[in-house]
């Protein structure tokens, strides 16, 4: 039986979600954006690429300093400042990611720098545009309807997708990954999500945080996947990249745990930091108190993190017995979990959350029976990590509490959406009993068509 009134309600919460994206889009040149140079991770890409084109076996990571990389831009005698200094760019930040990344850029990296950062932005555009194909072929709406156009106005216009483009980062490949490896999961392609997924987590290691929950749902046919095909790309990293770089990268990776308490950087441990320096520090002033953290606050970071992935960890084994529809949300949800999770998840690395969120939308608009607080949670989460308001309001004079809330407020939103999606994962599957199993893993309340009922 629907509920008119209600339906109502959650029309005018997502009218002013979406309305919400595209001001925020809009208004960024006047408001300000979170980089104030383009292709900044762009250029680390493309000049390790010149190393691994030049040399192969070189090693990527001779120039990460002792102690917190994230502090260190290269050094001006290094390899990679050689490189963009040559080619016209004025500083470039030390190589920090898994040798793969670097290998795949090698085939543009005798593309002049300019030149291949605007075919870098064209590529990501592209990638945006088909997640977005994917997951509106997943969610059965017609791309000649109405509701394609505000998902992908919606996903051109999320601030942390329209950051990541701004900067080059490689957070719209991962976007596209996860996107190709939910679709693929619906569709029963079991072992190509997991390859997907394997592929994504040798860009970025957060996917590997996936791998527990197949063995809850005991997908040993996933897991086998999973890790037979990181298997054959750590080989390939050994095969191109040798032996000693790919040794070196999980001494990298630890030295990036302690995180960096920035207001770009949305992690639980930043969260930490914040509330026991009473204060929220800038890209300059981080940098100070990285090197001298004290050891019980990364201690007390690590903990809440961890305390936080496994509650979640523990709400999917309470509702295990959950077919694959309400499986891929789960996967969904856990885009926002792991990058909250991550010592390091700067504001670009949510762009993954795009995809829960407008899964979430579709369920609302197509519930019979909408839950009202759920849908006022989804609208508060989609302004929140949409748009950059909070971290803007933060930078106004006020005093250090009111700073820490406002620029704590992503955080905290996605903790509250992630627990209250994965409590309510086998609620919503009762809910939503799929109409036709085989097409969607989103269950349809509403039949393809209903466009203008539901938006107008």
């Amino acid at each position: 039986m629907k509920h008119p009134r209600k339906l109502f309600e959650i029309k005018i919460l997502f009218a002013f979600a979406l309305a919400s994206l595209l001001a925020g889009s809009l208004l960024q040149r006047y408001l300000g954006r979170g980089s104030s140079t383009p292709n900044d991770d762009f250029y680390v890409y493309y000049f390790a690429a010149q190393i691994v084109h030049d040399n192969p076996h070189a090693n990527l990571y001779a120039d990460v300093i002792k102690g917190d990389p994230l502090a260190e831009d290269a050094p001006i005698d290094s390899e990679i400042y050689t490189h963009a200094k040559s080619a016209g760019v004025g500083g470039v930040m030390v190589y920090l990611y898994p040798p793969l990344l670097a290998d795949l850029f090698v085939p543009i990296s005798r593309i002049p720098v300019f030149q291949a950062a605007a075919l870098w932005r064209a590529f990501n555009l592209t990638l945006v545009l088909a997640s977005v194909l994917l997951l509106a072929r997943m969610l059965r709406i017609s791309i000649l309807s109405f509701e394609f156009v505000a998902l992908a106005l919606a996903g051109y216009s999320f601030f942390p997708i329209h950051e990541a483009i701004w900067t080059g980062q490689a957070a719209i490949v991962m976007l596209a990954l996860w996107m190709a490896g939910v679709a693929a999961y619906c569709d029963g392609c079991v072992v190509l999500s997991a390859a997907i997924f394997a592929l994504a987590t040798a860009f970025k290691v957060t996917p590997i945080l996936l791998l527990p929950l197949f063995f809850i749902w005991k997908d040993r046919r996933w897991i086998v996947s999973y890790l037979a095909a990181s298997t054959g790309l750590v080989a390939a990293m050994v095969a191109i990249n040798g032996w000693q770089t790919v040794r070196i990268y999980p001494s990298v990776m630890s030295a990036m745990s302690s995180g960096i308490p920035t207001s770009g950087n949305k992690a639980l441990g930043s969260l930490v930091a914040w509330i026991y320096y009473g204060r929220i520090f800038t890209d300059e002033s981080a940098l100070a108190i990285i090197a001298s953290e004290p050891h019980g606050l990364l201690i007390a970071a690590k903990a809440v993190s961890g305390a936080f992935y496994l509650l979640c960890l523990f709400l999917v084994w309470r509702s295990r017995p959950i077919e694959r529809a309400s499986r891929v949300v789960t996967i969904a949800v856990f885009g926002l979990i792991t990058a909250c999770v991550s010592p390091v998840p700067w504001r670009h690395g949510y762009s993954v959350a795009f995809i829960a969120l407008a899964i979430f939308w579709v369920k609302a608009l197509r519930a019979p029976r909408p839950r009202i607080l759920h849908a006022v949670l989804l609208t508060l989460t989609t302004f929140t990590l949409g748009v950059l308001f909070f971290d803007l309001a933060a930078a106004a004079p006020l005093p250090q509490f009111c700073k820490i809330i406002l620029v704590s407020l992503w955080i905290v939103f996605t903790v509250l959406f992630s627990v209250d999606a994965l409590y309510h994962a086998s609620d919503d599957e009762q809910a939503h009993e799929a109409t036709q199993p085989g097409r969607s893993c989103v269950p349809p309340d509403l039949p393809v068509g209903t466009t203008n009922r539901i938006l107008s």
